[in-house]
């Protein structure tokens, strides 16, 4: 009897371990201050190696003997399914609410800990600054976002390169968010300086030509070399480099081509290539089909012979990249309309790069005036290039001697 008894129980028991691992919820962390609260992380803690949680349970059981008497009872007369059902959800009850009442404290403390109250935006922070924690970095198409930790940026900003006028370039702001302002960029700056850039004209070059630093440095220095070898001198060659950036990043023999093509095209001489290249060196590196286009308006749309056109490319080189149209519009309102010839305009071609409306309207006051003379032979001459320089104002005080308000008045009726 005291044998079936004892082993009716250990059974049980062991059943019950089981049953009460099922029970444990798994949607606790073991990070969690809860995880050790758990019935099964107590249960765990109190049983060992050799099934303690087992013993301690029968101790817990044989101490209540009236539950003792009727649990034999009841495994002896009835050996049926049901009776071993009610006997497992009696012992489930009773374990449960032991351990419940035994975990009650700990369960109080880990929810009291949850429940801190969390620091604010603005409040002083004690521990370690997280500060510099950022999410990663996503696309972006202007330089605001690194300012503050790029020092190639900050460092250019000082030179005063003009960088929202390099954000549309997309390779551009990769090219200077890779580059170290130390290792990369102080050698080329350095460079700069030796051709004759001065340190206030950094900014404006960087801006013009930013890919300078993509530039190999034995070929800057090679495109130097080329201008001294061709006799110019050491302020042309300054002049050159501060008046258009992206002579630099022209390769030799291109360059040599285009010069060679405006000394034979036009007739030049050393001399006068030179003085060309210095004058206007964007004219050099220019689109070709554009100069060709230009070439050919003003030798059969404006009627200029071969020396004729030599004069306007060494007095006015820009007439070659002014748009051609506006070009042969001036011309056509300066010859037909004015009545000046070849030769009066070869004197003084800058008056082409004029744009017409401005020209109409000065002209137009001096006819009213009766003041529109631009012989250089008759008394009163006016010259064409006077007539189109300065502001309103000095037009009125130095050609046509009427006030502003008067020339105003005129622009109204015109």
């Amino acid at each position: 009897m005291l044998f079936s008894r004892s082993y009716t129980i250990l059974t049980v028991a062991r059943r019950r371990v089981s049953e009460i691992k099922k029970l444990i919820p798994r949607n606790v962390s073991r990070s969690s201050k809860l995880f050790g609260c758990s019935p099964e992380d107590k249960l765990q803690r109190t049983t060992g190696d050799n099934n303690l949680d087992a013993r301690n349970l029968l101790k817990n059981i044989a101490q209540d003997d009236t539950s003792s008497e009727r649990l034999a009872t009841e495994c002896n007369g009835n050996n049926n399914t049901s009776s071993v059902t009610k006997i497992q959800s009696e012992l489930k009850q009773r374990t449960d609410m032991e351990l419940l009442q035994t975990n009650e404290h700990e369960l109080n403390d880990a929810l009291e800990d949850i429940n801190i109250k969390l620091p604010g935006p603005f409040d002083r922070c004690e521990n370690e600054d997280l500060s510099h924690i950022v999410p990663n970095i996503m696309p972006t198409y202007n330089f605001a976002k690194f300012a503050d930790q790029s020092r190639t940026l900050q460092e250019l900003v000082k030179l005063g390169v003009e960088l929202y006028k390099l954000e549309p370039d997309r390779e551009i702001v990769e090219l200077f968010l890779k580059l170290d302002f130390d290792r990369d960029m102080k050698p080329y700056i350095q460079f700069l300086h030796d051709c004759g850039v001065e340190s206030e004209n950094l900014g404006f070059f960087i801006t013009r030509n930013p890919r300078i630093f993509t530039e190999d440095m034995d070929d800057l220095y090679t495109r130097i070399r080329y201008l001294r070898a061709h006799n110019f001198s050491q302020d042309m060659v300054k002049e050159i480099v501060n008046k258009h950036p992206p002579w630099l990043s022209f390769d030799t023999k291109e360059l040599d081509h285009r010069l060679g093509h405006f000394q034979h095209t036009f007739d030049l001489n050393g001399y006068q290539i030179r003085c060309l290249t210095t004058q206007c060196p964007k004219l050099i590196t220019y689109d070709m089909n554009r100069i060709r286009y230009s070439t050919f308006a003003v030798k059969e749309e404006m009627g200029f012979n071969k020396d004729e056109t030599k004069i306007v490319l060494l007095k006015a080189p820009r007439v070659w990249i002014r748009a051609r149209t506006e070009v042969v519009k001036t011309f056509d309102y300066l010859h037909n309309s004015m009545e000046l010839s070849h030769t009066a305009i070869c004197s003084e071609p800058q008056v082409l790069l004029c744009r017409k409306s401005r020209l109409e309207r000065r002209h137009k006051l001096l006819v009213q005036l009766q003041r529109n003379q631009y012989d250089p032979q008759k008394p009163l001459y006016i010259s064409p290039l006077t007539l189109v320089k300065g502001s309103d104002v000095e037009f009125c005080k130095n050609i046509a001697k009427i006030s502003i308000h008067t020339y105003n008045e005129f622009l109204k009726s015109f």
